[in-house]
């Protein structure tokens, strides 16, 4: 029931019984023992360490070509070299104004030919210098976003962590706990390139060090 309810849950993962056969029975018969059925001896979740160590390494992947690609697109919006206004159209009408103008330096309208185009090209230039100073403000004020978030989920992961240890070191079970953990290392995955490391404290199995490591450190 557990499993069905939280089957849209993100980061859930699927839980099962560890079963074992019960205690036999002595009996004073030819058989000798009789069956008393199955004990349930804990729940586990079904989780591959394998899959999430891929899965956080190709996320961050991901993570690394979207914004790339996000800021990329915007900077070849401000150049428009697919339309008649990018730079190579600027500077080619620019150029071939030159050109007419030294075959007849003393033509009036080849001169302010030049002097409009040239005006052009300078506010080409200006216009993109400062639409790129705007997308560089963004990405500034992005990446101090990005690091307090990156800061809130690593609160929340220790948070979590010590949920996990208090609950397991009273002899429960944080499946649950775990799934919610595990789901804000995706998160973080998505940001930075991670590794994760968990270890049981000596002399207290049910108790363990959880360690993230960003490229690293």
């Amino acid at each position: 029931a557990h499993n069905i309810a939280n089957a849209e849950t993100p980061g859930y993962s699927r839980q099962i019984q560890d079963q074992k056969a019960g205690t036999p029975k002595r009996v004073n018969q030819a058989y000798g023992m009789m069956g008393t059925g199955v004990d349930i001896t804990g729940i586990n979740q079904i989780r591959n360490e394998y899959y999430d160590i891929k899965y956080r390494q190709n996320n961050t992947l991901h993570g690394v070509y979207d914004i790339k690609s996000e800021y990329m697109y915007k900077i070849e919006n401000y150049f428009n070299e697919m339309t008649l206004e990018g730079f190579t159209t600027s500077f080619d009408t620019f150029y071939d104004s030159l050109q007419e103008l030294s075959k007849n330096p003393s033509s009036l309208t080849y001169r302010t030919q030049v002097v409009n185009f040239a005006q052009n090209f300078a506010e080409y230039f200006n216009t993109t210098s400062t639409n790129l100073k705007t997308i560089q403000e963004e990405c500034n004020f992005e990446i101090k976003n990005t690091i307090d978030q990156i800061n809130s989920l690593g609160m929340q992961i220790s948070t979590v962590s010590k949920q996990i240890n208090t609950l397991e070191a009273n002899g429960g079970t944080a499946n649950d706990l775990r799934d919610q953990r595990a789901l804000l290392v995706d998160q973080l995955s998505g940001f930075v390139n991670i590794s994760v490391n968990e270890q049981p404290i000596v002399d207290a199995s049910t108790v363990s060090y959880f360690s993230i490591y960003l490229d690293g450190h």
